[in-house]
């Protein structure tokens, strides 16, 4: 499992409906360069929208982090061969410097955090997806400083 050796795969929501404010489980960020998270959309209403933060504590959400994001260019399952208008093609890449709001509606997006933009001290990071009501599926790729296919846990 070569990928396994090179990232750490940490799941982090689990067919979540969620509403105003559900949090991923908080990643200590300290072993680690960057979190690519991919989040699988089912059916929401309205945009959802992605709140990178970061803090001292576990859970703990006391600064803003940067980000950048693209979305798939068509609902999941969707393919069109030759066509940038399929599940797997991402859409450009967008950056903000705190949270973004996508219609993602049965789409991928995918959303990365350098762990150097964390403020300095802060080693947890956590994503914050809000939206009036949805269900979500999250799951982190993180870039380790060190790898090893048994590397330790990620969260608390």
């Amino acid at each position: 499992m070569k990928f396994a050796e090179e990232y750490k795969i940490v799941p982090v929501l689990t067919s979540a409906n969620i509403g105003a404010s559900t949090d991923c489980d908080s990643i200590d960020m300290s072993k680690y360069h960057r979190a690519t998270f991919i989040v699988t959309c089912g059916a929401t209403t309205g945009d959802v929208t992605f709140t990178p933060t970061s803090g001292a504590t576990e859970g703990a959400k006391t600064a803003a982090v940067p980000l950048k994001y693209a979305l798939g260019g068509a609902a999941i399952g969707t393919a069109v061969a030759g066509s940038t208008a399929s599940c797997d093609v991402l859409g450009a890449t967008g950056s903000h410097a705190s949270a973004i709001a996508l219609t993602c509606t049965t789409k991928m997006v995918v959303i990365q955090i350098d762990a150097a933009s964390m403020t300095l001290g802060h080693k947890w990071l956590t994503l914050t997806c809000a939206a009036t009501a949805g269900i979500l599926h999250v799951v982190a790729i993180l870039e380790p400083r060190f790898t090893g296919n048994r590397s330790a846990t990620a969260l608390k």
